[in-house]
């Protein structure tokens, strides 16, 4: 009788800590939906394998559907803009402007479904979600194989549902952090600030010529 009981008591549990996750990520889920577009500040931590460490931060701007900007400010400035089709990457130092189109560049990396382009559930498979403080701790795996992702960690504020980090593990013992801070939403970004114009005297490569398949 007591393991009949034990039994019943943890498929309870079970089934209990399933509607709980469902419904944290159907949260998020919904209220980015609801978002037009996001900006804020990052602070990026790169942990290699070896021992390395790189560290930069910069400003980042969202725009529904698809578009996205990083202007990254140390420890050298580099920008990256996408217009939803066409991925722009600049690096003033060099001179040079990297073109190339969205769709050979995108990753699992979760940002679709903040810019409307998925759904979450879509593209992963929630292993873990705890309660750490004020947030949400989300593990995510991606649902296909991926060569670059092994999974995500995603913490999100319980009570306004923004993003506060995300962890990106890829199968080498990799590791990017994202922390952001200073977020903003429904600010009506133009749409002019998601797509780029060379400066005079910079030279225009493409993706495909640099880094033929």
């Amino acid at each position: 009788m007591k393991t009949g009981r034990r039994f019943l008591t943890l498929s309870f549990l079970g089934v209990l800590l399933t509607a709980q996750t469902h419904g944290v990520v159907e949260r998020i889920q919904i209220f980015y939906e609801g978002t037009r577009d996001l900006q804020g500040h990052f602070f990026q931590r790169v942990e290699l394998a070896m021992g390395q460490v790189e560290e930069a931060r910069g400003t980042f701007y969202l725009k529904r559907p698809g578009m996205m900007r990083w202007e990254y400010e140390r420890p050298e400035r580099r920008l990256f803009v996408t217009n939803g089709s066409t991925l722009w990457a600049y690096t003033p130092t060099d001179r040079q402007v990297i073109v190339q189109d969205l769709k050979a560049a995108a990753t699992s990396i979760p940002f679709d479904f903040l810019m409307g382009a998925g759904k979450l559930t879509d593209q992963f498979v929630v292993q873990e979600i705890v309660v750490c403080g004020d947030c949400y701790h989300l593990v995510l795996t991606p649902r296909r194989p991926d060569p670059h992702l092994r999974k995500v960690e995603m913490e999100v504020e319980a009570a306004t549902l923004y993003i506060k980090s995300l962890s990106f593990h890829d199968p080498y013992d990799n590791r990017t952090v994202m922390h952001f801070s200073d977020l903003r939403i429904n600010s009506d970004l133009p749409a002019d600030l998601f797509s780029f114009v060379p400066p005079p005297g910079v030279k225009t490569l493409r993706a495909e010529e640099l880094f033929p398949r």
